[in-house]
């Protein structure tokens, strides 16, 4: 599903501002500059259908822009880019563009000022122009998603009214909280070096009964943007999950995480071979597969389901968020959507999954989130495996991630959060 432009409805405080302005009166547009000041960007307006609000992004111009993009949870990927810019109110240093969108949406965006407005061919070309977007200036909600302190890649949020609750992401008042430690890697089969951070439940004890394990991909991400380490000692503290130790594992940049993660067989080797027999060796968790979890989003969601694949007496149960099972992409010597081929032709394993993908995931260029990602879901449906399946609102977006991964983790643990 793609967002376009409202052109049926105008905002009414857009309204005010427009009508003034063609009398030269600019007293509405310090008035509105002075409510946006406080209460931030963007408008959110109940103008439309039941179930709909009417969304108004602005920029107020410094004096050189010719145009202001709005990329949502995706960039618009086909047709005239021009048609997603913003408009200015004449005389005005006021720039906006609306949007009826769903009320329970939740998502992130950035603005493009000054674009090119030159279409995207390939979803390659949408990561290279990434970096030249910017966060909302008006937008007070804005996170890191990836990176690291020193270079951190951040996005405005947008969430409007009937978006589904996160609680499980907040600290709570008296609930016990679990220790990190963050450990460096040196990979003698890919070479390379490895940031994992390992999170211990409150009371965890060196000896006894084992703990649950879940290694999660991106972890750097995850814990900044996602406080999965709070969402976990929550979960535990109410007993919705058993105890875990949570081992969230960061690659050392993008260009290292987008060669390692999809498919790689000397990650898959790092993980059996060094970081698994590591963890074992240094903290008190499980062997059983049935009681591991690996988990992650986009690549890292396909690096999980990988993993398993190879390994499915390490790991017995997948978390897929927006899985790239349309990985490896055109030139490739491989064949399309290599790992769902993979199992097809395989016998079924010992695995358990549990996947999810945004509804407003697209075709971006040449790749189909959307598609590839239920043809994944089909095959593991038609082997026999137990895939337990969402499709949520909203994109590829980790602001959507952080709180369906508690209905992810849930899954594996029916019975003990239905108590």
């Amino acid at each position: 599903m793609k967002f376009v432009p409202e052109t049926s409805l105008l905002s009414p405080r857009i309204a005010k501002v427009t009508d003034a302005a063609r009398t030269g009166d600019l007293t509405a547009l310090d008035e509105f500059w002075r409510d946006l000041d406080t209460a931030g960007a963007p408008l959110m307006e109940q103008l439309g259908e039941d179930g709909q609000t009417l969304v108004t992004f602005v920029w107020r111009d410094p004096g050189d822009t010719e145009n202001v993009l709005v990329v949502l949870y995706s960039a618009p990927s086909e047709g005239d880019l021009s048609r997603y810019t913003m408009k200015q109110v004449e005389g005005t240093d006021l720039w906006y563009v609306s949007y009826l969108l769903p009320s329970d949406l939740r998502t992130t965006y950035l603005l493009s000022v000054n674009d090119s407005l030159k279409p995207y061919t390939s979803y390659a070309e949408v990561l290279e122009r990434l970096p030249l977007y910017r966060p909302d200036p008006l937008n007070r909600r804005d996170y890191p998603i990836f990176g690291n302190e020193q270079n951190k890649y951040v996005v405005s949020v947008l969430e409007l009214p009937d978006a589904p609750a996160q609680p499980w992401n907040i600290a709570r008042r008296g609930v016990p909280m679990g220790k990190s430690q963050l450990h460096t890697m040196d990979s003698a089969a890919l070479g390379t070096q490895h940031h994992v951070s390992v999170h211990v439940p409150a009371g965890y004890t060196p000896n006894g009964d084992d703990y649950n394990v879940f290694l999660l991909f991106d972890g750097w991400a995850y814990y900044n943007f996602a406080a999965v380490t709070t969402v976990l000692d929550n979960l535990q503290y109410t007993g919705r999950i058993p105890p875990y130790v949570l081992v969230m594992h960061s690659n050392l940049d993008q260009q290292v995480r987008a060669r390692e993660l999809p498919c790689h067989p000397r990650f898959h080797d790092f993980l059996r071979d060094e970081l698994m027999p590591w963890l074992r060796r240094n903290y008190n968790v499980t062997a059983d597969p049935a009681r591991t979890v690996v988990g992650g989003s986009c690549f890292g969601g396909l690096a999980a389901a990988y993993v398993a694949y190879r390994s499915p007496d390490l790991f017995g149960n997948v978390i897929s968020q927006s899985g790239s099972f349309w990985w490896p992409g055109k030139n490739s010597d491989l064949e399309d959507e290599w790992l769902t081929v993979q199992y097809r032709n395989s016998p079924k394993l010992p695995i358990r999954f549990s996947m999810e993908i945004g509804s407003l995931e697209g075709p971006i260029g040449e790749y189909d989130p959307m598609g590839t990602h239920r043809a994944m879901r089909d095959v593991l449906q038609e082997k026999g495996y137990e895939v337990d399946y969402s499709e949520y609102m909203g994109g590829h977006d980790l602001i959507c991630w952080r709180g369906s991964l508690v209905d992810r983790l849930l899954s594996f643990h029916a019975k003990v959060a239905a108590r």
